[in-house]
């Protein structure tokens, strides 16, 4: 057992919704009240803040596009901006704190439910590493390098060594 505290609820949801669920918790081959929990969580942790934040939801075409026509010195300007400001702002809005914590849950949160790619944050002792492998080739290395940069210097005071290739970044801090 996890160890969580769970309650049990009972609600009406729709026939049509009630299908499409049943049919994705046996896809996903989880059962329905995981699913429902699943759900439940992004909502609570992910949507609710992003809806009142105001964040704008885009497909990984359209970011792709918007970059390839950027030049590279407006999109470190551009990303520097993003994690230094917004993301340090969205971090105080959810949880009213900055702290090493709560900005590598933004970073989770960023890659899990937003799209820009697969995260793995590391820590060892004192060391935090950061991986992340991508589909937006150079222009999104760039991006996602200095999004990272921007937010860990700001939030944190920290610089960073970084290692870029066309579809991933590395990064790591102390």
């Amino acid at each position: 057992m996890s160890g969580k505290k769970t309650s049990s609820i009972t609600f009406r949801i729709d026939e049509k919704y009630d299908k499409i669920l049943r049919k994705l918790a046996e896809e996903k081959r989880v059962s329905l009240n995981t699913l429902a929990n699943q759900i439940f969580g992004n909502f609570t942790e992910f949507d609710f803040y992003t809806r009142k934040f105001g964040t704008l939801l885009m497909s990984n075409d359209t970011f792709r596009r918007i970059l390839s026509v950027i030049p590279e010195k407006d999109i470190v300007l551009t990303a520097s901006n993003c994690g230094s400001e917004e993301a340090k702002e969205f971090i105080l809005f959810k949880w009213k704190e900055l702290n090493l914590s709560n900005v590598l849950d933004f970073i989770r949160m960023y890659f899990d439910y937003c799209g820009y790619g697969r995260c793995d944050i590391e820590t060892t002792e004192s060391k935090y590493k950061i991986s992340v492998h991508h589909d937006f080739g150079a222009k999104g290395s760039t991006f996602l390098k200095h999004f990272l940069e921007g937010l860990i210097m700001s939030a944190l005071n920290k610089t960073c060594k970084t290692i870029t290739t066309k579809d991933s970044v590395s990064l790591s801090f102390s």
